[in-house]
């Protein structure tokens, strides 16, 4: 029988594979490899494997938005379950695998989703059809690189080519070299997958005899030191993996957009989108103190700051420039707060701004020995009965009750204490491949903690309904959206330029939610560290247009306001109170709008670039030029005969003209940005 469910026709017939249904033929759902098992590809590819080529539908169910495909083997029960959305054409996708024999059975490898025959596997085909990657890197995250199939290595040799192309992570950063996503675009239409896992993920795609196909999974035997031992009648999932087809790759990106915003763990609090100063980036870095808390304080508050964030160093009486192998007790430094942090929330609070407090719960630090007293064996990630270090850092394991129970005091203690109304969650450095304190391989290890960290996250959530939580790992390096899906708002760069900062800001929404996009803002920009500005040396080097690029950087996503902002002048402290006012004004908008990139992506070193969020006929816009000559041109498509105004800054007024479907921005200087709205004429 044939089924139809989304995009996909299903083939189920009894003493056969089930099947999606292709113009090319007929795609097998699953793929699974045991322990043990002969591995039926000679090379690094994995597909096929010998336990997928035994499975047979055996039955399904189909309830509402869900449906389960059950297949069987001699040794597994393979279940595909298959979950739509009302206002998204994207289909989410994960694979539960049970064992049906009386032993304990190795998994090597499992699928989350295999499509055979997604392209045509001929020179010409591969050359037509093109893949967009994200490529991620510290300071200069969200990089859409697209080359053909050709041109990424595959030449149609031969069905038995061990030529892959293929993505993987392996660590707790998952983000850190490449988003777990790409898209497909070909002649007819655009096909773009995410696999949502917080650390391990592997893709690839090869040629076979049904043409070009993709693979999908978490962790694997091959490439992760991961293997899952299942009891008898003990069942595993993957990771999911969401689909979806469209025309092009925005609206791929749009489907994407609505789909993720399922995926969020609401917070009443964080609802109106509340803006945030964090006086880490060009301020107090990891040094901050009550001293120039007190003082930036009102200063915050009189532009518009919902959220007063005190980062790193509010803890520990070590200096910032050594504080990091020292963290893990979390109690309040009385070298740099002598009153204590609740007399400094106090004073946020009486500001009219909720109070926030940086944390980094997944590791301590090496010299802070207390802790390292405290915990028993069995709350560190280890191998070989090693910890596990990195950058002066161990990682606990929150699997351990002794990690939870002392994670959970410290969060009562900013909360209840301290009176903290928002936690920023950091995460700055990657694990590798895992842990084997509980005998399990590294990969798995890894798994299995990083889902009972989340679930500890889960539970203070629920503890404190109105906490607001920011994740961050050293920006943007883990943007998965199993991880992502846990916060109220992201960190998406820890670019210290606000120059370069564009390059990411224009691209940031392919890869996370625009009400969830925190963005650093920080007009008085003065690089080095330890060094303090002046009012006159703030007058000398910072412009008029300094502080409108740094706000425009910001305006679509959600601002992290930072830097010396007391020194800005009066007119300069105006365009900020005039940009924060607009991201008040337009945050319920964010939440309905979908990214619009009418150049394409942004490239580092690109002279100028565009990006905007549209709903229901509307356009915000923002259009940066990057050292070029001071001109950006911006082909509009849909809006191309759009009402258009600019809206920040509303002084100087903007040089700029729209004809022919396309606008064309004249900047006053090289490094310049313009905020605009676009409104199709029958939406006035």
């Amino acid at each position: 029988m044939d089924i139809t469910f989304g995009a996909f026709t299903f083939r189920l017939c009894a003493g056969r594979r089930a099947a999606i249904v292709l113009s090319r033929g007929e795609s097998p759902l699953a793929e699974c490899a045991l322990t043990g098992q002969n591995k039926l590809s000679r090379d690094g590819k994995h597909v096929p494997t010998a336990e997928g080529e035994a499975l047979c539908y055996h039955a399904h169910r189909l309830e509402g938005d869900v449906l389960e495909i059950e297949q069987r083997s001699r040794s597994l029960r393979s279940v595909m379950i298959f979950r739509r959305y009302p206002d998204s054409s994207v289909l989410r996708v994960s694979h539960r695998i049970c064992n049906l024999t009386k032993e304990t059975l190795g998994i090597a490898q499992v699928s989350s989703f295999v499509l055979y025959g997604i392209a045509g596997d001929g020179i010409s085909s591969l050359k037509r059809t093109r893949l967009s990657r994200f490529f991620f890197f510290l300071h200069c995250e969200s990089q859409p690189r697209t080359a053909s199939l050709f041109e990424a290595g595959l030449y149609s040799s031969g069905h038995a080519s061990f030529r892959r192309v293929c993505g993987c992570n392996k660590g707790g950063w998952s983000s850190k070299e490449e988003l777990p996503q790409a898209i497909l675009e070909r002649r007819g239409g655009c096909f773009m997958f995410e696999i949502e896992s917080p650390n391990d993920w592997y893709w690839e795609m090869g040629e076979c005899d049904r043409g070009i196909y993709l693979y999908t999974g978490g962790a694997d035997a091959w490439e992760h030191e991961w293997e899952v031992r299942l009891a008898p009648g003990e069942c595993y999932e993957t990771p999911a993996t969401a689909v979806c087809f469209g025309e092009s790759s925005g609206e791929v990106l749009a489907e994407m957009t609505k789909y993720r915003r399922h995926l969020l763990s609401p917070c009443t609090a964080d609802g109106a989108l509340p803006v945030v100063f964090n006086d880490y980036m060009h301020l107090s870095w990891d040094s901050p103190s009550e001293e120039r808390t007190r003082k930036m304080v009102p200063v915050a508050a009189a532009l518009g700051a919902e959220i007063y964030v005190i980062d790193c160093g509010w803890h520990n009486e070590e200096d910032g420039d050594v504080i990091y192998p020292y963290v893990g007790q979390w109690r309040e430094s009385k070298k740099r707060f002598p009153h204590g942090i609740r007399s400094i929330v106090e004073e946020i609070h009486r500001h009219g701004m909720k109070a926030g407090l940086w944390l980094e719960p997944e590791v301590v630090g090496q010299a802070c020995t207390e802790m390292i007293d405290a915990y028993p064996p069995e709350a560190w990630f280890c191998r070989d009965g090693k910890p596990v270090i990195v950058g002066g850092r161990r990682f606990l394991d929150y699997r351990c009750k002794a990690v939870c129970d002392y994670m959970d005091g410290v969060v009562d203690r900013i909360v209840q204490e301290y009176g903290a109304d928002y936690l920023k969650f950091d995460y700055n450095q990657d694990c590798g491949s895992g842990t084997d304190t509980y005998g399990d391989k590294p990969g798995r290890g890894l798994e299995l903690a990083t889902q009972a960290f989340f679930a500890w996250v889960a539970g203070v959530r629920r503890r404190y309904p109105a906490l607001i939580i920011e994740g961050c790992a050293s920006g943007g390096q883990r943007l998965d959206y199993a991880s992502t899906a846990q916060w109220s708002l992201i960190s998406s760069s820890d670019q210290t330029d606000y120059r370069k900062y564009p390059w990411i800001a224009a691209n940031i929404f392919a890869a996370v939610l625009p009400e969830q996009a925190g963005v650093w803002s920080y007009p008085v920009d003065s690089w080095v560290k330890g060094f303090c500005p002046t009012e006159d040396w703030v007058r000398g080097h910072v412009l008029d247009e300094t502080v409108i690029m740094n706000m425009v950087n910001a305006m679509l996503g959600r601002i992290h306001l930072a830097s010396h902002i007391e020194l800005l002048g009066e007119g300069q402290q105006a365009l900020v109170r005039e940009g924060i006012a607009l991201m008040k004004q337009i945050a319920p908008f964010k939440r309905r709008a979908v990214p619009f990139f009418p150049n394409g992506f942004a490239r580092f070193g690109d002279k100028s670039a565009a990006c905007g969020l549209m709903a229901d006929g509307e356009l915000y816009l923002a259009v940066w030029s990057m050292g070029g000559k001071g001109d950006a041109v911006v082909h509009l498509g849909a809006f191309a005969s759009a009402r258009c105004e600019a809206v920040y800054p509303r002084s100087p007024a903007t040089d700029f003209v729209l004809a022919n479907g396309i606008l064309q921005v004249t900047f006053p200087q090289a490094y310049a940005a313009r905020l605009f709205r676009l409104t199709l004429w029958d939406k006035r």
